[in-house]
């Protein structure tokens, strides 16, 4: 394996781990919202919004070194890694009273 497929196996796992990561935000974030801290929950709110550029960002260093090796390079081990058409891509997230995109 040459050094631009462990690269990409890397942002890979970054991607899947910064999903995991951004899930557990949202849920925080609808917890605070129903506990009165709207103020806390929008900052946390904030940083999903720069998590979500982040994998943005890893996304396109990903597309980008995968188009340089010819193939989509696979994740290590047997797990979902988050690399699905290399987007994160425009979704939506419900918390109770609230609704907002990302795109």
């Amino acid at each position: 394996m040459d050094e631009l497929e462990k690269i990409a196996i890397r942002l890979k796992h970054w991607i899947g781990h910064n999903l995991e990561h951004i899930k557990a935000y949202e849920d925080v974030a609808g917890k605070m919202l129903d506990l009165g801290l709207t103020d806390s929950s929008n900052d946390i709110r904030q940083a999903v919004e720069l998590s979500v550029k982040a994998n943005e960002r890893f996304e396109s260093a990903l597309s980008y070194i995968e188009s340089k090796i010819g193939k989509h390079v696979g994740c290590p081990g047997n797990h979902e890694c988050g690399h699905s058409g290399l987007s994160h891509g425009p979704h939506t997230h419900e918390h109770k009273e609230t609704h907002h995109s990302h795109s």
